[in-house]
């Protein structure tokens, strides 16, 4: 598969849109291509990290984890391709710029500040959605509690319910009411009325 932005520019190039007359217009033209399409890859993750936050602060979050971790991974896909292009940047800011025609140094000058522009987008694009998943374990670990206390109270509930039926379900001899004919009623009624008092 082509390199996106350089096969953007190769069809520009062939339908004379563009023409660079040297390697350096050439460059500026791939690079900047490039941060246009991560610009708007960012602009689609920052829309749908909205759509997820609204369903997160809202009451239909149930879904929204598995929408939330393949955006968290582009994410961290286009930060990491930021963050290469800076650092590039950096490396020719760091290099003697007094070397460079003047042309090139405007042109290094405006790719390095709309780089580290894009980059910064990006921080606070993985900031968002690193808060975002926090409150979604945040919402999933209080649901969690609320089922098993739930649980817990049925327990609680049911714990005298089957200790009585488990005595009254041994085969030994002995055991009360077993001669009387309404002796499954009362143990019943006295199973029920203990649940009632837990």
């Amino acid at each position: 598969h082509p390199l996106q932005a350089v096969d953007d520019v190769r069809q520009s190039i062939q339908r004379n849109r563009i023409r660079p007359v040297s390697p350096v217009e050439l460059f500026s033209a791939i690079f900047r291509r490039f941060l246009d399409l991560l610009k708007t890859e960012i602009a689609k993750l920052s829309e749908t990290l909205d759509s997820i936050e609204d369903h997160i602060v809202g009451e239909n979050w149930q879904g929204e984890r598995d929408r939330l971790v393949p955006v968290r991974r582009q994410i961290v896909v286009f930060h990491r391709y930021l963050t290469a292009a800076t650092s590039l940047f950096r490396h020719i800011d760091h290099a003697d710029r007094r070397a460079f025609p003047e042309h090139l140094d405007d042109l290094v000058e405006g790719l390095s500040r709309r780089a580290e522009t894009l980059h910064a987008e990006g921080e606070q694009l993985q900031q968002r959605a690193r808060l975002l998943q926090d409150e979604l374990m945040a919402k999933l670990t209080n649901q969690s509690n609320q089922f098993l206390y739930i649980l817990s109270i049925m327990t609680a509930v049911l714990l005298p319910t089957t200790v009585i039926s488990g005595l009254f379900g041994m085969n030994t001899g002995g055991l009360p009411l077993v001669v009387s004919p309404h002796g499954f009623w009362i143990v019943s009624c006295v199973a029920r009325a203990i649940s009632f008092a837990v």
